[in-house]
């Protein structure tokens, strides 16, 4: 049981990552489209946080490989649940960025 909770977690994150992609490159299609050089501070806090998250995911799932299986719940939980929220706020900087840029 505990095997296909992680391998649906597992799946949930390599989804979400595709959308975190796709909400990206929506936000910075939108600001270029509209002229604007720079996107406003909100839409640049969730960049910034973007950006850092890409990183530190990475850490996530090097340490995947190198901590015992004891811990491997553990880590995919927190980068599942990070990831849900990256997305979450992408979404909603992509539906500000939308209204702003009309």
């Amino acid at each position: 049981m505990e095997q296909v909770f992680l391998m649906t977690l597992t799946a949930t994150f390599i989804i979400e990552s595709f959308v975190e992609i796709r909400y990206f490159a929506q936000i910075r299609n939108i600001f270029v489209r509209s002229g604007r050089v720079t996107p406003t501070p909100r839409v640049q806090r969730i960049i910034r946080i973007e950006n850092m998250w890409s990183w530190i995911s990475w850490i996530f799932l090097f340490l995947l490989f190198v901590l015992p299986d004891f811990y491997t719940m553990l880590v995919i939980c927190v980068i599942t649940l990070i990831e849900t929220w990256v997305v979450y706020e992408l979404y909603n900087a992509r539906t500000y960025a939308e209204e702003i840029n009309k």
